[in-house]
């Protein structure tokens, strides 16, 4: 009897540690941050100036992980494919990391992820090496009329690429795409000039365009963007085509409740950070910072106008 007892006794402590263990509050280790781009683009840019805050509200430390390729679709589809437990949370970019649910080439569909709070907004910009003699929207158009022109873009289906087929219907032109493994990539190939006409994310340019290496000539935003208020804007320079990308952050489908909410607070706590949004201002990085519903709200209707788009002007075969 007596080792019986003892025997349940131990059970019964095992099962209140076991207990104990499971009720551990989240996070318990470090939380892995992936990003489907390169070292050096726009989005690991931008997501690293916000990770000393998110560790500050979270409570652990964040790591870095890129995980690059297929303009961002290896990175979306291991975001997608992670325990969805907390550890893994990625950068979630629109339209890029959607863009192959319509294409038909993503294994994850829409609701793989759980958006999660946005960090960033951005215009795209038409762009062109210094050595080009063009130095207009008009001129571009000329150009692309009189001959077949050959532009890079950031990756297909990349805001870039949208932008550009837009363009295409709004000028009446027909252009031919290069498309780069990411932002870094893309801008490195127009410095070098191994492409000189390019749609590129206007957060990664602006300061190019300053220093005359590259030459913005029309940018996609409703209004002139402050990293270059001397550029107009296209529906400015006469073609309508306005269009903006999101950069925010997201999770795995599944996570627990109580490890969302964590999660959503962190990033919004982070995000209305003084320290945070003075060292954004220094860095001029394009911020608009979105809470879930409203990122959830955009990236669904988002998500119905590039479909809508895809079937007029499907970007690739």
């Amino acid at each position: 009897m007596r080792l019986k007892t003892s025997l349940f006794g131990m059970l019964a402590a095992a099962g209140v540690l076991a207990a104990g263990g499971a009720a551990a509050e989240y996070p318990e280790r470090p939380v892995t941050l992936v990003i489907g781009y390169p070292a050096g683009g726009g989005t690991d840019i931008q997501s690293r100036a916000l990770v000393p805050y998110l560790e500050k509200y979270l409570g652990t430390s964040v790591v870095v992980e890129n995980r690059e390729g297929a303009g961002g679709l290896i990175g979306a589809t291991y975001i997608a494919n992670a325990k969805p437990d907390g550890y893994t949370i990625g950068a979630l970019n629109f339209p890029s990391m959607y863009s192959p649910i319509v294409q038909g080439n993503a294994s994850y569909k829409e609701d793989a992820f759980t958006p999660l709070a946005n960090q960033i907004g951005g215009d795209l910009a038409l762009t062109v090496n210094k050595v080009s003699p063009i130095k207009t929207a008009r001129e571009f158009v000329e150009a692309a009329k009189a001959n077949p022109v050959v532009v890079g873009v950031t990756g297909i289906g990349h805001p870039s690429q949208i932008t550009a087929l837009l363009f295409e219907d709004a000028a009446g032109v027909k252009l031919n795409f290069v498309p780069f493994n990411g932002g870094g990539p893309a801008r490195l190939a127009m410095l070098g000039n191994h492409v000189t006409l390019g749609f590129m994310n206007l957060n990664e340019v602006f300061a190019d365009n300053r220093s005359g290496a590259l030459r913005v000539l029309a940018t996609s935003g409703t209004e002139r963007s402050p990293l270059s208020p001397d550029v107009p804007t296209f529906k400015e320079a006469g073609y309508d085509v306005q269009f903006s990308l999101l950069a925010g952050f997201g999770a795995p489908k599944g996570l627990p409740a109580d490890v969302e909410a964590k999660l959503v607070d962190a990033f919004q706590k982070a995000l209305k950070d003084p320290d945070y949004l003075a060292d954004a201002k220094k860095r001029e990085l394009t911020t608009l910072p979105l809470t879930q519903a409203e990122f959830a709200d955009a990236l669904k209707k988002g998500n119905a106008n590039l479909a809508e788009l895809w079937k007029s002007k499907p970007w690739t075969k």
